[in-house]
């Protein structure tokens, strides 16, 4: 069983493109960046280069690297990208930070990757640690992801978990529902029915802290302010406990 929700271009159309989860948070990621108006941009956990390639065609002035774990993603985006002459597409590892140039970046964002760093939670300390030692003053972190509660039990975080991605494949079915010919609503009927197939695995990862690791609202905003930057944001985006970070040096 893999931990990354999606492995290629057409798991990521319908299990992530069509929720409105997504689909809101890339909004809200896009609206913070036009804000900042960053030269140099990079975004760790890009999947298949979807919000990079967004940020950069909106942002022409700005130099947007993707780094993504898998292979297959990165070239993925490069074909995505096509003519977007701004954005860049490397095969790396986020918590190897030592491989990366941070200091020009003014602009660090990941977007539902965050949980993928494993346990105990102090490596997710220490990775957010470590960004702010190699940032420059001024720049900003965005972290967009889904959050549990406090303390929350294993039958607890099921329940988030169960509801959101019911949510999504909701979603899929109505997004991807182009007719009302029995063929039409078979078809979005198969897609939510995958979704909800691949989701289940998310679930039990999550559940099991085996490969996904959530963490509370409340650990986040203690620890970033431990650290030193300056909580500009950590807003919920929905019920679901997904939230946007934007942190300053």
């Amino acid at each position: 069983m893999s931990k990354f929700l999606f492995e290629n271009e057409e798991e990521f159309n319908f299990i992530v493109a069509d929720t409105w989860a997504y689909n809101n948070m890339q909004n809200m990621v896009s609206k913070l960046v036009s804000f900042i108006k960053p030269q140099y941009l990079i975004e760790f956990g890009s999947g298949s280069g979807a919000t990079s390639i967004r940020l950069a065609k909106e942002n022409t002035n700005t130099s947007v690297v993707a780094v993504d774990l898998r292979a297959q993603m990165i070239g993925i985006g490069e074909v995505k990208a096509n003519k977007v002459k701004n954005v860049t597409f490397v095969n790396g590892d986020l918590t190897k930070l030592d491989n990366f140039n941070l200091a020009n970046a003014n602009v660090i964002l990941l977007m539902y990757s965050f949980k993928y760093i494993a346990d105990p939670v102090e490596n997710k300390f220490e990775f957010l640690k470590n960004i702010y030692d190699r940032m420059q003053p001024g720049a900003y972190l965005i972290i967009g992801d889904t959050f549990i509660e406090n303390n929350a039990t294993k039958q607890a975080v099921k329940k988030q978990l169960e509801d959101r991605f019911y949510n999504d494949s909701k979603d899929v079915f109505w997004n991807s529902l182009k007719g009302v010919t029995d063929e039409d609503i078979k078809r979005s009927f198969e897609l939510q029915t995958l979704n909800r197939e691949k989701t289940k695995e998310q679930i039990d990862l999550g559940v099991n802290r085996d490969g996904i690791y959530y963490v509370s609202r409340e650990w986040m905003s203690e620890s970033v302010k431990k650290i030193g930057f300056k909580l500009v944001l950590g807003e919920r985006l929905n019920s679901l406990l997904d939230t946007i970070y934007l942190l300053k040096k």
